[in-house]
C-alpha cells in the first residue's frame, strides 16, 4: 500500500520538473573535420570565430541547411560577412641559370703554355742572331773589297817589277781618277773606284823602296768601326808574298787577314 503511494508520488513529482529543450539555430553550419568527421551544428558566427581563430580555411568544407551539398568556405563567406584574404601573388621566376662557360680544352692550354715559353726563348734567339748576322753582313762586305783589291795588289807587283819602283797614286771615290803611272794599274782602280765600300785607294813605296803598300778605306757599314777604316797590304820584294793588316776589329776580317 505505502509502495504504491510512494510510485505514484515520485510520478507526479517528475511530471512537474519541466524539460528544457536546446533550441537549433535556424541556419545550423557544419564543417568538415580532418579526420573526415562532421563538426557542427553551430551559427553562423561561432562559424567564422573557428575560422578567425585559425582552426577551419577557406578550404574547408561547410555546409548548412538548405544548402545542396558541400563547398569551401571561401565560397560562403560574402554570406557570412567575412572577407578572405588575397590570394598571394604568383612566385617570382627564378632568374635562368647562367651557361656553362665552356673550359679551354687541354690542348689550347698546352699551346698557350708553349706559346709563354717561346716568347723569351725566342727574344734571346734574335739578341743572339741579329748581332751575328750584322757581323756575316759586315765581313762579307770586307771580303769582297779585298776581292777587288787582289787585281790591284797584281798590277802594283808588275810595276813594281818592270821599273823597279812601287807606283805611287791616290785616287778619292768621289773625285775623278788622276792620271797613272801604269796603264796596268787602270783597270783594277777604276773597278775600286767605282765601289760602293771603297772610299779611297792609295798605293805608295815602303820601306825599302821596293816594299810596295796598297790601301784602301771603307765605307758605306754604316757601322763606326768599318767607315772611315782602312786595309793595308804590303809587298815583300823577297818573296812576293803580300802581308795584310787592318783597323778593322777581327771579327770582320777574313781568315787570312786577321795576323
Amino acid at each position: 500500500m505505502n509502495a504504491g503511494k510512494h510510485h505514484r508520488s515520485e510520478a507526479a513529482r517528475r511530471a512537474r520538473i519541466p524539460v528544457r529543450r536546446i533550441a537549433m539555430p535556424e541556419q545550423a553550419w557544419y564543417h568538415a573535420t580532418p579526420a573526415g568527421e562532421r563538426g557542427g551544428p553551430m551559427t553562423a558566427d561561432d562559424l567564422v570565430r573557428l575560422y578567425q581563430a585559425g582552426r577551419i580555411f577557406s578550404t574547408t568544407p561547410v555546409w548548412r541547411t538548405g544548402m545542396a551539398g558541400w563547398t569551401p568556405l571561401a565560397s560562403v563567406t560574402a554570406s557570412l560577412g567575412v572577407s578572405t584574404p588575397p590570394p598571394l601573388p604568383p612566385p617570382i621566376p627564378a632568374a635562368p641559370l647562367p651557361p656553362p662557360r665552356r673550359r679551354l680544352h687541354w690542348i689550347w692550354i698546352v699551346l698557350l703554355a708553349l706559346a709563354c715559353a717561346a716568347v723569351p726563348v725566342a727574344a734571346i734567339v734574335a739578341a743572339i742572331a741579329v748581332p751575328a748576322r750584322n757581323d756575316y753582313r759586315h765581313r762579307a762586305g770586307v771580303t769582297e773589297v779585298i776581292a777587288a783589291s787582289a787585281p790591284l795588289r797584281v798590277a802594283v807587283q808588275q810595276t813594281a817589277a818592270e821599273t823597279g819602283a812601287c807606283p805611287v797614286t791616290a785616287i778619292q771615290a768621289d773625285a775623278a781618277l788622276p792620271a797613272l803611272p801604269s796603264a796596268a794599274l787602270e783597270m783594277p782602280l777604276s773597278t775600286l773606284h767605282a765601289h760602293r765600300h771603297v772610299k779611297y785607294v792609295v798605293t805608295t813605296q815602303g820601306d825599302p823602296a821596293t816594299a810596295c803598300v796598297v790601301r784602301i778605306g771603307l765605307r758605306g757599314f754604316e757601322r763606326s768601326g768599318l767607315d772611315d777604316r782602312a786595309l793595308s797590304w804590303t809587298l815583300d820584294p823577297a818573296d812576293g808574298a803580300w802581308t795584310c793588316s787592318a783597323s778593322v776589329a777581327r771579327r770582320h776580317l777574313p781568315a787570312d787577314c786577321r795576323d
